[in-house]
This record gives C-alpha cells, sequence and structure tokens, in this order.
C-alpha cells in the first residue's frame, strides 16, 4: 500500500520507504519502524493504545517489546518525517497512546509514478544526532557511505563472535547485571575496557536508550577510544531473537564524537 502524507512525502509499506519527490530523496525504514508508520496511516484517526501497538507491530511477528521500544520506534518514525518537514503526524494520547493527527492530511494512492533508480539518493536512516552533536556531522550522503562500510564491517564482526572467535580483532565485553553484551571491533585490554564501558553508558544516556537481555551493542570508533575527540563513531543497538540471530537494530553514527 502506498500513502501520501501531508501532500508531500510518499510512503510505500511494501519496501518501508519514504520518498520526498521535491529532492527524491529516499528513507528506508526498518521493519518496526515501517510497520508502526503503516498502523497510524491506516488507521483513520482512531485512538491507539499503546497495548495495540505493541501487539500489532511487534508480538504478532514473533518478536520482544516493551513500553521503551515503542517510545523509541515512534521518536524515530517522528524524526525521520520531520527531515522532509512532516513534524506534527502523531499525537501522544497521555496514559492511552497514540493517535494520527487529523490536521495533516494522509491520502492512500492507488498508483505512484515509477522511480527512476539513478535519479534517487538514499539517505541513511539514522534517530536525530543530539544538539550538542549536530554541528560537526558530515552531510547525508557522505555518512551514508562511512556508514555503510561500518555496517559491512560490523556484520562480518557478529558472524565472528557469534561462531565463537574472540581473536579476529573483537572484544567482547559481557554485562551480567543488565544482560546487554558489548562487541566492540578492536582488540583491547582488560584494563581498556572500563573506557569503552562508559562511553557506550554516554552515547546511550544522549540518545534516551536502554539495553537489556534482549539486546546487543556493536560498537566502533575509528580513532582511540581514549582521544578527546573521536572521529567516526558508530553505535548500533541491536535487538536478537530466541537463537540470539540479530533481528534489527538501530544505528547511531557521528562523525566527530564532542568529549563529555
Amino acid at each position: 500500500m502506498k500513502y501520501l502524507i501531508d501532500k508531500t512525502i510518499e510512503f510505500n509499506s511494501d519496501d518501508g520507504t519514504l520518498y520526498y519527490p521535491s529532492s527524491q530523496d529516499v528513507i528506508k525504514l526498518t521493519l518496526p519502524a515501517a510497520r508502526l508508520l503503516e498502523e497510524f496511516l491506516s488507521s483513520e484517526g482512531r485512538d491507539l493504545t499503546r497495548e495495540y501497538l505493541l501487539e500489532t507491530v511487534w508480538d504478532n511477528h514473533g518478536l520482544q517489546a516493551s513500553g521503551n521500544n515503542l517510545n523509541q520506534y515512534v521518536s524515530i518514525v517522528r524524526r525521520n518525517l520531520a527531515i522532509f518537514d512532516c513534524h506534527e503526524l502523531i499525537v501522544t494520547l497521555p496514559k492511552v497512546g497514540f493517535k494520527l493527527n487529523p490536521a495533516v492530511s494522509v491520502r492512500r494512492l492507488e498508483t505512484v509514478p515509477p522511480v527512476e533508480p539513478a535519479s534517487v539518493t538514499p539517505l541513511a536512516v539514522l534517530p536525530p544526532i543530539p544538539a550538542a552533536l549536530s554541528a560537526t556531522v558530515k552531510p547525508a550522503r557522505r555518512v551514508l557511505l562511512i556508514l555503510l562500510c561500518l555496517l559491512v564491517l560490523a556484520g562480518v564482526s557478529m558472524s565472528a563472535w557469534k561462531n565463537g572467535d574472540a581473536t579476529n580483532g573483537i572484544t567482547e565485553i559481557k554485562q551480567p547485571d543488565t544482560g546487554c553484551d558489548i562487541i566492540f571491533l578492536k582488540d583491547i585490554s582488560d584494563d581498556e575496557k572500563p573506557a569503552v564501558l562508559e562511553r557506550v553508558s554516554h552515547t546511550l544516556k544522549v540518545n534516551n536508550l536502554t539495553c537489556n537481555k534482549g539486546n546487543v551493542i556493536i560498537y566502533n570508533s575509528e580513532l582511540p577510544y581514549s582521544y578527546q575527540n573521536n572521529a567516526r563513531t558508530l553505535l548500533s543497538l541491536c535487538t536478537l531473537g530466541n537463537n540470539k540471530e540479530i533481528i534489527s537494530c538501530d544505528n547511531f553514527y557521528h562523525y566527530k564524537w564532542v568529549g563529555q
């Protein structure tokens, strides 16, 4: 199904893309974010309780979720829409849930003119970077290129971790208190681990994220984490399935990390 949002943004629920014709930019949403957005667009303005959204977006698809997950994905959907100047699509209903804003037009599209692949420039699907960090972020196209390279590295590293290879330039940091392990894409000593944990904790805090036993964090920075300013830092907060396989990841990328 395809929708026209606010007369300017096209959403295709089949592939989870937001398309902005005026700039020909495309944002690819993760599966949970795309399902969540479709629930709002097809709701015709009905109140959507938190329990209903958790069941239809996550439980019915064999995924685990919590109230924090719901809040994070509502925020991600809002902020990706805001990239295309749509700021008020989702209204919060205190102690109830959310609803579609009736002041924002939503129309189902029967047909949409095909997009020429050569003319579409995809953007990185990123939650917003905190204001304290945003001044140093490079343009989206360069960010995407670097991010994709890091994600390929993260995928290879994650595979090695799952197969028990802990010597291939990867450090696994166990966190028995929270159950959220960290896969750091470098070989470091035990003495260096506290500094990494501090950096990861700070990243989670400024992005209002939580990590528990149903998650794993993949972390990398291209300069030593002990520097005052780190360049090209990637943190992926990944959701695990019943067999510890990665289902989806939210990626937080900063071109230049500003020290605490």
